[in-house]
């Protein structure tokens, strides 16, 4: 298989901004390690394997573990998804390393497939992709959603106990010997390339996701929805749609409408989306709630099905994301697409390709005084509302999709893999970085 003999020519070639060549199929794998829940790691996977199989590349997921049910059901039907088992001891959940390593190796092993590109997402799946690359040939391209905390982890003795920390070193020197034999590392945004090479070499690049345009738009069933938790007319509701996890910041949101200048607006937080991740930050947030005397203003939704995320969106008068330490922001893009008018806090990566008061309202993090003063004058502003929300709805259609999001990657596969550039467009935001030695 041919393939770019220095790093200088494949940094080269996107610096002349992947021109365009003859059409070529491809034969891509991506790699998930779970594909379990509905989360936004997962909408990524296989919604980029689906965008790419329309555009003509073969494409299969490997799974260590896979939900037909859970995990994206509707998206799922159209791309090939490979459930390959656990490794040694499937009943052990942790430690995590433990159980990632046990799982890459029994998918390592059990493939036989020969693929141009091996496409892991998340961590640990690229030591399954640099492991079936030794043993079959082709290249990595690894989607770190998320930079492995174990570096973190294994300087926090004080917290964690020295024993625990230094454990957590040995798993990170593993796994930065593993990332050196990944050919290029994509990331969703500016932040998260930062946080990796602060402790990890290689060569890097930025591209962003993005919303299916076709199936987040305009006109769900919004009264569906508003009917379902009794919402009024007037009644100003904001969503936030997710995983409840701590570094949501759901508490600041919380906090924000029981402010004095939100006491008598007609303001409902709808929470929607599954608690029982992390079951503990989920209690704390309804106790929240009673303790500020809100807990009739909030309502805790419970998870919500895929063929009625569109609907949820459609509800909102306002989408609202305070998460912080994100280093992207789905949720963010499917609701502007579907004309909903976002709040975003900064500590959201996502905030990166938005413009305050152009196409997004931004704030502070950890600020629910900001926020809720944002929240006000959103209430009280709807020609703003419209203004921001058709102005969000252009930037999604036109910049951030899954078309555009699976051009940018399919060009980057064919510069690995030595092929010709299948996508005949030259992705602007994937910009390759020379690698940084630690």
């Amino acid at each position: 298989m041919a393939r770019f003999s220095t790093a200088d020519r494949l940094i080269q070639a996107a610096r002349d901004k992947f021109a365009a060549k003859t059409y070529t199929s491809m034969n891509i794998a991506l790699i998930m390690h779970e594909l379990l829940v509905e989360g936004g790691g997962e909408r990524q996977c296989v919604s980029l394997a689906r965008a790419l199989a329309r555009q003509g590349h073969q494409v299969v997921v490997y799974t260590s573990a896979y939900d037909p049910v859970n995990c994206f059901p509707e998206v799922c039907k159209d791309i090939t998804v490979v459930q390959i088992g656990r490794g040694f001891w499937p009943s052990l959940r942790n430690p995590a390393f433990l159980r990632g390593y046990l799982d890459m190796r029994h998918l390592a092993r059990a493939v036989k497939q020969q693929h141009d590109v091996w496409n892991p997402h998340h961590w640990p799946a690229q030591w399954g992709a640099v492991w079936l690359k030794r043993k079959l040939g082709g290249a990595v391209l690894w989607m770190c959603n998320d930079v492995p905390n174990l570096d973190e982890k294994s300087r926090q003795g004080k917290s964690i106990g020295m024993i625990r920390a230094a454990i957590h070193r040995l798993y990170y020197l593993y796994d930065r010997a593993q990332n050196r034999k990944v050919d290029l590392t994509m990331f969703l945004s500016n932040w998260a390339e930062s946080e990796f090479k602060a402790i990890y070499s290689g060569r890097t690049c930025v591209v962003r996701s993005g919303a299916d345009p076709v199936r987040f738009s305009p006109g769900g069933n919004r009264q569906k929805i508003r009917d379902r938790f009794n919402y009024k007319p007037d009644e100003f509701v904001l969503l936030w749609l997710g995983i409840f996890m701590p570094h949501r910041r759901l508490q600041d949101a919380i906090e924000a409408i029981s402010r004095p200048i939100l006491h008598d607006a007609k303001v409902r937080l709808l929470l929607a989306g599954s608690g029982r991740s992390f079951p503990e930050y989920f209690s704390y947030l309804k106790d929240l709630a009673a303790k500020l005397n809100v807990e009739d203003r909030v309502i805790f939704a419970g998870k919500v099905e895929d063929d009625e995320v569109r609907d949820f969106y459609c509800a909102c008068d306002a989408f609202l994301f305070p998460n912080e330490n994100q280093t992207w922001g789905l949720a963010v893009l499917e609701a502007m697409a579907c004309g909903a008018p976002v709040l975003v806090s900064k500590g959201a990566a996502v905030h990166e390709v938005l413009t305050d008061n152009e196409n997004a309202f931004l704030f502070p993090a950890r600020d629910p005084d900001t926020l809720a003063q944002r929240i006000d004058y959103l209430m009280n502003h709807p020609q703003e509302r419209n203004r921001i929300a058709q102005a969000g709805m252009a930037l999604v259609s036109t910049k951030y999709n899954w078309t555009e999001f699976a051009k940018q990657v399919s060009s980057i596969c064919a510069q690995l893999a030595g092929k010709e550039d299948p996508s005949q467009t030259a992705p602007a935001q994937a910009k390759l970085q020379q690698p940084h030695n630690h």
